[in-house]
């Protein structure tokens, strides 16, 4: 009995990597379960055992999609100590999962473009994801910084946009996506986002350095230099 549980969960893994996989590359209506089939190796009988037909593939494969999305998400970063090897560590769960498995997020992609508008349960179960995925990201950002971060979940969003962005880009282009460098800069949007929102007073530095950087400033003095704050009563000190 036990054998035959494993066997059935085994054939049941097939296919729902065999229907990833071909889902990812051509889309939901571009596939048809005969394909599913024979990618997996497994009989259509089977197919039709597990899951009843093709939606219910289609939902158990979405179901499948989450889980190993939100699980790289939320184990890397939990298993770092102090705050910055936490974001080290998420983002090295999302750069894996880009290059091992590029599949899940072009997967989620095609579907939202392909199938949302048509079957509402899909719209659903993708909204569920994305939201499942933003909470990883304020979770972890909670247990890293031990407080609650002002408007967290905007920030997770805009982090999953730009990761979004990133496998795209792969997709379309891949030439021109360097990896190191677009995770560097998303390192540095996802840090410059919680420090602001942490400290405000941040920004108005920032839009100096900004500022300063477009206007004439005399040689030799670095813009950090430039901006350092006024110091309290009397009049402003003038750099060399």
């Amino acid at each position: 009995m036990k054998r035959r549980a494993r066997s059935g969960d085994d054939s049941r893994e097939r296919i729902l990597q065999a229907a990833a996989e071909l889902f990812a590359q051509r889309g939901y209506a571009g596939v048809g379960v005969d394909e599913v089939a024979a990618r997996s190796g497994i009989a259509k009988t089977a197919l039709y055992y597990h899951f009843g037909n093709k939606d219910g593939l289609l939902a158990a494969v979405l179901e499948r999609t989450a889980a190993a999305w939100i699980e790289a998400i939320r184990q890397t970063s939990s298993e770092a100590a102090g705050p910055f090897e936490r974001l080290e560590r998420a983002l090295a769960g999302m750069r894996a999962l880009l290059e091992e498995r590029p599949w899940v997020l072009r997967l989620l992609q095609i579907l939202a473009l392909e199938v949302a508008d048509e079957k509402p349960k899909v719209r659903a179960t993708l909204q569920a994801i994305f939201r499942r995925a933003r909470e990883a990201i304020v979770e972890g950002m909670r247990e890293a910084l031990g407080v609650d971060l002002p408007q967290a979940d905007l920030i997770a969003k805009v982090v999953l946009a730009l990761l979004d962005g990133i496998s795209l880009g792969l997709h379309v282009d891949p030439d021109e996506i360097n990896l190191d460098e677009a995770f560097a800069g998303l390192r540095r949007v996802w840090m410059l986002l919680a420090a602001s929102h942490l400290s405000p007073a941040i920004m108005d530095t920032i839009e100096q350095s900004l500022t300063l950087a477009r206007s004439p400033v005399k040689r030799g003095v670095p813009i950090a230099a430039a901006v350092r704050p006024r110091p309290s009563g009397g009049r402003s000190k003038s750099f060399p």
